[in-house]
């Protein structure tokens, strides 16, 4: 199954295309969408959206992962920013008839480092201790995250179905 992590962000979108087989997952694209900050808001909504897409329409991914939104109590601005980042994302996934999954940080970090409140540095550390190589940034890592909490909430999915 083909699965695209991102890690919504309005500067830097972090993008992983993975190949998923039960609780491996290999890397078919790694990607940081890096929009200009002379680009108005709707430009980089828009870059974003068509960046995302290149990437959806030439792997057919079945489907899409996303955190859900958290921020700060001090920091509302932000949280209406990327809730529109988030936006472009979900509009992809349902122009695309892709299903789109998300998880909380911590339930993400949890699956994959066993520590909700893991750093970016550590999540960036153990996605390069697993696949063996260096990852663009910890946007990337926190995208390929997301895919192997993806990978963790199916086969104990297929475990409870298999019970039943």
């Amino acid at each position: 199954m083909v699965v695209v992590g991102i890690d919504v962000g309005l500067q830097v979108c972090g993008c992983v295309v993975c190949d998923v087989r039960g609780l491996d997952a290999h890397i078919l694209k790694e990607d940081e969408v890096r929009t200009q900050t002379s680009q108005t808001f709707a430009q980089k909504l828009n870059f974003i959206f068509e960046s995302l897409r290149a990437h959806v329409d030439r792997y057919q991914p079945q489907a899409i992962v996303v955190e859900k939104l958290y921020s700060h109590y001090r920091h509302p601005v932000t949280l209406g920013i990327l809730a529109q980042v988030r936006g472009v994302v979900v509009l992809l996934a349902e122009r695309s008839a892709v299903e789109l999954f998300e998880y909380s940080p911590t339930r993400a970090r949890k699956s994959f480092l066993g520590k909700g409140g893991a750093k970016s540095f550590q999540v960036k550390k153990m996605a390069e201790n697993m696949c063996q190589r260096p990852f663009m940034s910890d946007h990337t890592a926190d995208a390929f995250s997301l895919v192997i909490a993806f990978a963790h909430m199916q086969k104990v999915k297929n475990l409870e179905i298999a019970v039943q």
